[in-house]
């Protein structure tokens, strides 16, 4: 149903950007008269400039990848003095792109959410530069130079923000998804955003001293830029994986549920989303809940288990396993944690314990009941509202119940 909707809400966009190039280029042939074959070549070059560049794409921390055509209509809006023009050229140039992308399945892919996304904050971008580099130059005695970045700068924050604001818009149309999160992890890709306008911006300004130099010096900075975005993303990635298969070793040795790990992170992610917390914590929470019983490894010790153990004997010598790596100090600590009940009879609430290592209390306690127990999903959901007294936060609990809903496990 959310997916018709957002394919609903692109068509809709699609069509009204078809609409808009129409008129702009009716409208810049009359403004142009008799250079108006000059205004047509210069629009059609940057369409076609705009749409193709967008077919490249750069991996972004937050998880997506960002289409680089902004930067182009960035270097576009800087050269093209014509308002009318560069409203025709990004116009033309989405309309083109999302039937390159979509209909001839060329390019990188995309779906139609990020189609929405982007087209609405270019079209954004166009409409504030032309606002701000009017204003600007009419208000301020500034040099031409410093008049464009400032409009660069000014427009870029609203594209930045617009976009942040429709990604979690769109987001929304997954319930088990905050807004907040969505809307926190958009902002986290600032980086990939300020060097793809920093290219544009360079080659903007670039063009009409260097000229085809101008290629070189805008492009050549941003090749590096992506190359070390796309080891970013793939180190990232098989940092994962490792922990992931780290993970696996009191299973794989028989001391603890095959597949509980892998079950107990993506229960604990999922919660964590639905709660909004911050996409760096839960990217910490996810890799704590993978680990959260390697400390069951010890547990091949005879001497250990003749003295006896705890849980959070087991949470503790996890954590001091994982802490043997200074980049998961704070994952440790979560592990450390994860046991302890949320609040003592008296206390409103520990104050020591983090959300993140409530989360794994309770996605590790839902995962445990079906596994050691037999439970149903529903029968393992009451244990834990059960235990929602002292041993498990309620809103914890009450955001299992939303996500158990959302993916059909339980009935609303």
């Amino acid at each position: 149903m959310a997916e018709s909707r957002i394919e609903a809400l692109t068509i809709i966009a699609w069509t009204v950007l078809l609409v808009s190039a129409g008129a702009f280029v009716a409208v810049g042939i009359v403004g142009a008269g008799g250079d108006s074959v000059s205004w047509l070549l210069d629009v059609g070059l940057w369409s076609v400039t705009i749409a193709g560049v967008a077919m490249i794409t750069v991996p972004a921390p937050s998880g997506s990848r960002l289409s680089l055509g902004i930067g182009a209509a960035v270097a576009a809006s800087i050269l093209l003095d014509d308002p009318v023009a560069l409203g025709a050229s990004i116009s033309i140039a989405l309309v083109a792109s999302w039937l390159i992308q979509s209909r001839l399945d060329i390019g990188s892919p995309r779906t139609d959410g990020d189609y929405l996304v982007d087209s609405l904050a270019m079209v954004l971008y166009g409409l504030v530069y032309t606002y701000a580099i009017e204003t600007i130059t009419t208000n301020l005695d500034l040099e031409p130079t410093w008049s464009v970045l400032g409009a660069v700068a000014v427009a870029g924050l609203a594209w930045f923000s617009f976009r942040a604001m429709v990604a979690a818009f769109v987001g929304l149309e997954r319930t088990d998804l905050a807004g907040r999160y969505l809307w926190l992890l958009a902002l986290e890709d600032w980086a990939v955003v300020l060097s793809m306008f920093a290219a544009g911006a360079l080659f903007g300004l670039a063009w009409e001293v260097m000229g085809l130099w101008a290629v070189a010096v805008a492009v050549l900075p941003y090749a590096f830029a992506h190359t070390a975005f796309e080891r970013y993303s793939s180190t990232r990635v098989t940092y994962g994986q490792t922990i992931k298969a780290l993970a696996q070793i009191p299973e794989v040795a028989g001391l603890a549920p095959l597949g509980h790990s892998t079950r107990t992170s993506d229960m604990a992610v999922a919660i964590a989303q639905e709660m909004g917390l911050n996409p760096s914590h839960v990217t910490e929470l996810e890799y704590a809940a993978l680990m959260h019983d390697v400390g069951r490894i010890t547990l091949n010790e005879p001497a250990i288990l003749r003295a006896g153990f705890t849980d959070e004997d087991i949470a503790r010598w996890g954590a001091q396993i994982i802490a043997e790596a200074p980049y998961l100090d704070n994952v440790s600590e979560l592990v450390r944690l994860q046991h302890r009940p949320y609040r003592s009879p008296g206390i409103e609430f520990d104050p020591d314990i983090p959300m993140t290592s409530k989360i794994i209390k309770v996605a590790s306690a839902y995962d445990q009941t079906q596994i050691e127990e037999g439970l149903s999903p529903v029968e393992s959901l009451e244990r834990i509202h059960q235990g929602s007294a002292y041993e498990f936060d309620p809103r914890v609990a009450a955001s299992l119940r939303r996500v158990l809903v959302f993916r059909g496990v339980i009935a609303h």
